[in-house]
């Protein structure tokens, strides 16, 4: 029987390998010498990157159609899981945090104030994926050394890949609570008739955003575990400890001060959320997805959330992407 190709690899080597950059960019010569490449050579790749992106575009697509029929092909439900993973998540959250716990929201009307478990679902929605991508990232460069080995592959389109992955998923998750918030009163319908294309409008602006800083994160660390084959234990345990520093599991009023009169129990910690760039991404995901109100959508706390995440985001990606550029001329040596 003749095997069928591979269509990464089919991907990966079609055309010359002079094809992976262009000529506005350094050939690919340039980036397997001895020596490093210049700042002004990084800087080039840096601000060629969305030229690279759609060169590989096919690549790009082929590769996730395949990592997510990997996850879900021969299981009893295939795509459906996708779907079936948040409704759970869901009802499990909503049924142990407003009905066993009784934890509940005190400013909110009478019929919406079984909320907590919405409150941590969608936290933990948008975490599963950053961290998962993360954790992926870390190890994709190592695990397909065969192909960083091919000197006609791009290699930062596996990180990538990994990140689209995961928003996929975080993508049903976000149909499913659409969905349930429609034929339930957590959140009352009629808040979701006018503000549909404003949520939607700003959800695809987080999107690209969280797109951007997990992709830097995970090359970043993607590429140190190519020299130090420990960073993936010591990732999975700082992934663990960032996401009890983040109001995944508590309302961020436990550290905060208004006008210098202490509000929560450990105002002292207060600066754990200014710099943590998560609290931002979920707090502003949050906003679009929990606001009572279409005027809240967009008001100013999440004006300043998404403006610090995007800092955070450009930065991520400019530093991994440059770690990344600096390195990889001993990938092929050392995986």
């Amino acid at each position: 029987m003749t095997p069928r190709p591979d269509p990464l690899h089919e991907s990966a080597t079609l055309g010359d390998a002079s094809a992976i950059l262009d000529s506005g960019s350094h050939q690919v010569e340039g980036w397997v010498t001895a020596s490093p490449p210049k700042l002004v050579e990084v800087l080039q790749h840096v601000f060629v990157f969305p030229k690279l992106l759609v060169r590989h575009r096919d690549l790009i697509t082929t590769s996730v159609r395949r990592e997510l029929a990997a996850r879900f092909s021969g299981t009893l439900l295939g795509w459906a899981w996708p779907l079936v993973t948040p409704l759970l998540m869901f009802a499990i959250y909503y049924f142990i945090f407003t009905n066993l716990l009784g934890v509940k929201f005190g400013d909110l009307p009478e019929e919406q104030r079984s909320a907590m478990g919405v409150f941590m679902f969608v936290g933990i929605l948008v975490w599963s994926a950053f961290g998962e991508s993360v954790v992926r990232c870390t190890g994709v460069i190592v695990d397909n050394g065969n192909l960083i080995k091919k000197v006609a592959f791009p290699t930062e389109v596996l990180p990538l890949n990994q990140c689209l992955v995961a928003m996929v998923t975080m993508a049903f998750g976000i149909v499913a609570f659409v969905a349930v918030t429609w034929i339930t009163p957590i959140f009352g319908l009629h808040i979701w008739v006018a503000p549909d294309t404003v949520r939607l409008t700003w959800a695809f602006l987080l999107i690209p955003l969280q797109v951007m800083f997990t992709y830097g994160i995970g090359l970043l660390l993607g590429t140190l575990q190519v020299y130090l084959r420990d960073t993936l234990q010591v990732v999975t345990v700082g992934i663990t400890v960032w996401m009890f520093a983040t109001p995944i599991f508590w309302t961020p009023e436990l550290l905060l001060k208004e006008d210098g009169v202490t509000r929560g129990l450990a105002p002292e910690w207060e600066w754990v959320i200014d710099v943590n760039p998560m609290y931002h991404l979920v707090y502003s995901w949050r906003d679009v997805l929990m606001s009572r109100e279409p005027e809240m959508v967009f008001h100013q706390p999440m004006q300043d959330s998404m403006i610090v995440f995007s800092y955070w985001a450009v930065a991520s990606f400019v530093i991994g992407y440059t770690f990344f550029l600096l390195a990889r001329r001993r990938f092929a040596d050392e995986v």
